[in-house]
């Protein structure tokens, strides 16, 4: 049980980490539609951007989206800590939680391949594949993941439930 706090300690202390990027995050947006930023050499994810440049623009505010979908992620994963340290562990909370983690780091995990792939034909002007694992993947299998965790305690409290009332 001694694993669980550590890991509740370990996403709290990140979400505390993450909540000024947040004001950040949204402070950059507002600079690249509102001020003309020049030359300044903005760089998310080894990306790097061209303030003056209308797509470099909308790709910035789309990776500054995608970084709040994970923070959101990170909310509903800390709801569930805290769900799973009053033992609740099949509580419908829970179950949606898992699925709402799942379809937000899916979705953040095809964004963000898609602004790589934009990003390397358009400003690199070369088409490349990689197939091996890279963090784009690895978020959209914590997606999947976290989407069949939801499923596999919807069954387990089904029969859960179906247990509690067999005598």
């Amino acid at each position: 049980m001694r694993k669980i706090y550590i890991l509740k300690a370990i996403i709290d202390f990140v979400w505390i980490v993450s909540m000024p990027a947040i004001l950040l995050v949204i402070g950059l947006v507002f600079l690249v539609f509102f001020r003309d930023l020049g030359d300044l050499d903005i760089k998310i994810n080894s990306v790097n951007f061209n303030a003056n440049d209308a797509l470099s623009k909308t790709l910035l505010i789309i990776s500054a989206l995608n970084y709040l979908l994970i923070l959101g992620a990170l909310y509903f994963f800390r709801k569930t800590l805290r769900y799973f340290l009053n033992t609740k562990i099949f509580d419908d909370v829970v179950i949606t939680s898992f699925k709402k983690i799942g379809n937000l780091l899916s979705i953040s995990g095809i964004v963000s391949i898609s602004i790589s792939f934009i990003v390397r034909i358009y400003y690199q002007n070369k088409v490349s594949f990689n197939l091996g694992l890279n963090e784009h993947i690895i978020l959209i299998c914590l997606g999947l993941f976290f989407l069949i965790l939801s499923e596999v305690f919807k069954i387990a409290k089904a029969n859960k439930q179906e247990n509690d009332l067999t005598i």
